[in-house]
């Protein structure tokens, strides 16, 4: 049975909730850390560890939270099994942790580059040539995945396109 585009919205929804909690949770921790005066000492020669702790703090935990409940016995995340929605391989059959794991890396790759780009901004960090260019590549994708699940007869997102997944109804 085909996804529709109401539930994986909301499921959709409901899993931003989740890393949005994270995110929360860990922004508190930090500013929690900068008030006892133990702020890292940012600087352009620190892109690099800036960007693995993006990594490692913020985006790891979500896409091991997204790997975990997809490759999980229900294949799905919480706001999919809200829904009623797991996802499978084209054929409809189980998709594999490897499939998993690079469909998440892709579906988070906007997230990533809008760290990456803010981070510049905020942190000064780099050149505003490179924010300008990640924050314009995630205008491109998220739009671009959002188009292909609208109009796709299987709604099928970039992330399962590159994939060969499909997210369905249960």
């Amino acid at each position: 049975m085909r996804a529709g585009s109401r539930a994986r919205t909301e499921a959709c929804l409901v899993d931003c909730l989740v890393a949005l909690t994270w995110l929360l949770l860990i922004g508190g921790v930090a500013i929690g850390l900068r008030a006892l005066g133990l702020e890292p000492g940012w600087s352009a020669s620190s892109e690099l560890s800036a960007d693995l702790v993006t990594v490692a703090i913020g985006l790891l935990p979500v896409g091991i939270y997204l790997v975990l409940t997809e490759t999980s016995r229900r294949q799905g995340s919480l706001g999919k099994r809200r829904v009623g929605l797991r996802v499978v391989r084209n054929d409809g059959s189980r998709a594999t942790a490897w499939q998993l794991a690079l469909r998440t890396a892709i579906k988070l790759s906007p997230w990533f580059l809008a760290h990456l780009g803010l981070s510049r901004l905020w942190m000064h960090l780099g050149t505003q040539q490179t924010a300008c260019f990640c924050l314009g590549c995630v205008y491109v994708i998220v739009p671009v995945s959002i188009g292909l699940a609208l109009v796709h007869p299987q709604r099928r997102a970039l992330h399962d396109w590159l994939t060969g997944t499909r997210v369905v109804g249960t």
